[in-house]
């Protein structure tokens, strides 16, 4: 007669020392990759091209996309009530970008 008293907590015993085996083998290999990799001295490089755009994109973020003078210009206009609104040529320009943007 075969005692099965505790036959799941062995099978449980088992899973664990097998997970156990496969874990600590993964970490090896793991260890091993970082080791090689760092041996290796991995570097990035830009190109040409990209380090450019990257300089393009430094510039454009210190500056300001806001004309000073020209808004300082056109507050003063309607301060001063000269500042006309030419109708036709909002018109025009709203007709223009519709076109556009159904195309």
């Amino acid at each position: 007669m075969n005692d099965i008293t505790n036959i799941n907590s062995n099978r449980a015993s088992l899973s664990s020392n097998q997970s156990s085996s496969i874990k600590s083998r993964n970490e090896a290999s793991q260890t091993s990759q970082d080791e090689s990799s760092a041996a290796t001295g991995d570097r990035v490089t830009l190109t040409n091209t990209a380090s450019r755009l990257k300089n393009i994109e430094q510039q454009l973020n210190s500056s300001s996309s806001v004309d000073s003078a020209r808004v300082a210009e056109v507050q003063s206009a309607i301060s001063n009530g000269e500042y006309n609104v030419d109708a036709d040529r909002i018109a025009d320009k709203m007709l223009a970008f519709e076109d556009f943007m159904s195309e």
